[in-house]
């Protein structure tokens, strides 16, 4: 699909459940292949007890994202919402402190998003949980990924979840590619 690497894989049809037949059961890969059919696998359509409960899905890290991963939740669209990131495995928030357009517009970038971008203070997509890893966060606009904009440092804040950042993009482009990730929260999770 073009994603550069796995964030996890997740199981028990997270995504939902898909319809039609099922091509490819105990599926087994080393990771050096280039695509999934290269993997060990019973053989196209045979199927061994299984049910579209079991569907099979991936979180992808996105190639986009050069920088720490990033996600949106919380919000009405996958393009919108809480701004999170990722920093040693934990996902946490942003502070809202001295957040702007510039921000958002990195963000976005940072998450494949082309449009334009807003940015919303004061937890308007819902308040996050855990730790609050970056604030004072002052981005030129111009950067590729949020944490090469400065900031407070990791963790470094005095901060409530209250104030958790977000952000909302526009015009996103999907890659095109023979296989697709359905039924996730972000374009690069999903059922495959």
């Amino acid at each position: 699909l073009g994603y550069n690497g796995t964030i996890r894989a997740s199981t028990n049809a997270e995504f939902g459940q898909g319809t039609g037949p099922i091509w490819m059961d105990n599926v087994g890969c080393t990771g050096s292949e280039s695509s999934l059919d290269q993997c060990y696998f019973n053989g196209w359509g045979i199927i061994n007890y299984c049910g579209h409960s079991e569907d099979a899905g991936v979180v992808c890290r996105d190639p986009t994202q050069p920088g720490v991963p990033l996600r949106l939740v919380g919000g009405p669209t996958p393009n919108s919402g809480r701004v999170e990131v990722q920093y040693k495995g934990q996902w946490g928030t942003v502070c809202d402190n001295s957040w702007d357009v510039n921000d958002a517009t990195v963000v976005c970038r940072q998450l494949g998003y082309n449009g334009t971008a807003r940015s919303f203070l004061n937890a308007v997509f819902g308040r996050g949980n855990g730790t609050i890893w970056m604030n004072y966060v002052n981005c030129a606009g111009s950067e590729s990924s949020l944490d090469q904009c400065p900031f407070n440092g990791w963790s470094y804040n005095y901060c409530l979840h209250n104030d958790d950042a977000g952000v909302a993009c526009e015009d996103f482009v999907l890659p095109v590619a023979p296989l697709r990730l359905v039924g996730g929260s972000t374009p690069n999770s999903g059922r495959v």
